[in-house]
């Protein structure tokens, strides 16, 4: 039960730093795909075709909201952990978690193991007082 706020702690921080490395690689990747299509650049002989920059900045673009959303779904996570709701979007955001080493994987799995317990389940049920 004491690692429940622990574990809640480790969500928000580590939503934010999926937040924080979201927005700086969209703005880098929107940065490159601006300057892909710029005057300077296009005056160059071997210069990629335009088309490539729009790329550039629709493939950052997405894949920054993408990663910002599961950023979000984490520090949400943690708020669910915190407030002893939604156990299985926990568990789910936790499963997701894994896939990023090391320490995505390290707190999905600490919070795998968390959750699992006979205690935390009788607790987000309701049974046993905070």
């Amino acid at each position: 039960m004491r690692n429940l706020s622990t574990i809640s702690t480790l969500h928000y921080v580590y939503g934010a730093l999926i937040c924080i490395t979201a927005i700086g690689l969209g703005f880098v990747l929107f940065a490159v795909g601006g300057m892909m299509n710029s005057d300077m650049m296009q005056q160059e002989l071997d210069a990629p075709p335009e088309i490539v920059g729009h790329l550039m900045q629709s493939i950052g673009s997405a894949a920054a909201f993408g990663i910002l959303a599961f950023g979000i779904f984490v520090m949400l996570s943690g708020y669910w952990i915190s407030k002893g709701r939604n156990r299985s979007g926990s568990i789910i955001i936790a499963a997701l978690c894994c896939l990023s080493i090391p320490f995505g994987t390290a707190l999905g799995i600490f919070t795998l193991i968390t959750l699992s317990n006979d205690e935390v389940k009788q607790y987000y049920s309701g049974v046993v007082p905070v």
